[in-house]
């Protein structure tokens, strides 16, 4: 399957199991993310869409902070504007600019 990364244009493998374990879960990304994009989520925020769930970039993460997703409510894959990718919707990244 393609990696969710929209930056990303690498092929992965994904077993059967773990599509079901995430369908069930509903919480994990990392079965959709290729390798080189899945060892990044530790070091970088993912901003991703809430609407296609696709990632739209990794910011760096500071040394005090830990890494975690940004929602943005639409992108521009699934109708949204460059407005739409760069307001968050967690008003604790505020500071933060895509």
């Amino acid at each position: 399957m393609p990696c969710l990364n929209e930056h990303c244009n690498t092929f992965h493998l994904v077993d059967v199991e773990e599509l079901n374990d995430c369908e069930k879960s509903n919480k994990s990304i990392e079965i959709f993310l290729c390798d080189d994009c899945k060892s990044r989520k530790d070091n970088f925020h993912i901003i991703q869409c809430l609407s296609c769930r696709t990632i739209i970039d990794f910011l760096p993460i500071l040394p005090d902070e830990t890494a975690s997703v940004i929602y943005i409510e639409k992108c521009l894959r699934c109708g949204g504007t460059i407005e739409d990718e760069i307001s968050f919707l967690d008003s604790f990244y505020k500071f933060l600019y895509a």
